[in-house]
């Protein structure tokens, strides 16, 4: 969709850069997408260089932890790759190089390309998106420009804390469906449907569903 609590992008605060995918909604769930929201005030370029700055530190994080080794999902072997090579590129003299104008430079020449959320880990390749396959509609099944479709997209990377989302949402889901007054047929039906789908994501996986 663990990994230690400092990290930001883990707590599901990341803002994606104008380059990134834009998921939206996934059903009643959210893949977080905080808007840029300055474009408008000529600031673009600035905050999207913040942005990339906050993720450079994220990456480092991530690799000083070795979390970059501890992926699941479809893309998990490629963000290991794209993280490693990022983070060899980060070291000076053999130490890590936190020097935030460095990290800026890095990231603007050989950043990664990997956009952390809360439930899902995006490793961007356009060829394989399906928010940029529909936006060139080439598929009226697949979603519209804009939107992400994490249990299908095979751009997913999963880390522990991508997991432990997941697992909440099922907790949530079990909780309502064992509520009182008894939910309406459809409802019910819908959330056991959702419930199966996200299962079936996790143990498709290899991630263990862990019972409430």
């Amino acid at each position: 969709m663990i990994g230690p609590a400092s990290s930001k992008a883990h707590r599901g605060k990341t803002t994606l850069p104008s380059g990134a995918p834009r998921p939206e909604a996934f059903g009643q769930f959210q893949y977080p997408t905080p808007p840029l929201g300055t474009s408008d005030s000529g600031f673009r370029a600035e905050v999207e260089s913040e942005q990339a700055i906050v993720r450079g530190e994220v990456y480092m994080e991530m690799i000083e932890a070795h979390q970059h080794l501890d992926l699941a999902g479809p893309s998990a072997e490629e963000a290991t790759r794209r993280l490693m090579k990022f983070g060899e590129r980060a070291q000076f003299q053999g130490q890590v190089a936190l020097d935030k104008h460095r990290l800026e430079r890095i990231m603007k020449r050989h950043g990664p390309a990997v956009y952390p959320g809360e439930y899902i880990t995006c490793v961007n390749d356009p060829a394989k998106a399906l928010c940029e396959k529909a936006r060139l509609g080439n598929s009226e099944d697949l979603p519209f420009h804009g939107g992400c479709l994490p249990l299908a997209c095979r751009n997913v990377t999963l880390t522990p804390e991508n997991v432990a989302a997941w697992q909440r949402v099922i907790t949530r889901i079990d909780k309502r469906l064992a509520s009182r007054p008894l939910l309406a047929p459809r409802l019910r039906h819908r959330l056991q449907n959702r419930r199966t789908e996200v299962v079936e994501f996790l143990t498709s996986n290899d991630q263990e569903v862990v019972p409430a």
